[in-house]
């Protein structure tokens, strides 16, 4: 194509003109999906345990994490709910009393404190 006419330059411009357009014009896109809302959850297991007297029982505490969320330990704490009902170490380890009974181990999410977990350990 020779630009040596002024039609020729004209039509040259005007289809340079028109594909600046066309490559800068937006594009039907699909949006992207809005990120799920972070639903936390918390579980213990075992979930009922029977034991002697003065035997442990490790329990495990079951979390999810938000993405992109490291923790270095579980962000969780433990307790027992009867105050002579056994001793919980901060690692889940339940060391039963030296008496029969029903008694509570309970998980707490430090990070989400409304989310509590409660099992029953009967001590025979």
């Amino acid at each position: 194509m020779s630009l040596s006419t002024p039609s020729a330059l004209l039509r040259f411009c005007s289809l340079s003109a028109l594909l600046m357009v066309a490559c800068n014009a937006p594009q039907e896109t699909v949006p992207a999906k809005a990120p799920e809302p972070f639903i936390p959850y918390l579980s213990l297991r075992p979930v009922a345990v029977s034991l002697s007297r003065g035997a442990t029982q490790p329990f495990h505490a079951e979390l999810n994490y938000a993405e992109g969320v490291n923790h270095l330990r579980q962000p969780v704490s433990w307790s027992v709910l009867e105050a002579d009902g056994g001793t919980i170490s901060p690692a889940g380890l339940y060391v039963a009393p030296a008496k029969s009974g029903t008694f509570h181990v309970q998980v707490k999410r430090e990070d989400f404190p409304t989310l509590i977990t409660t099992v029953t350990v009967t001590v025979k």
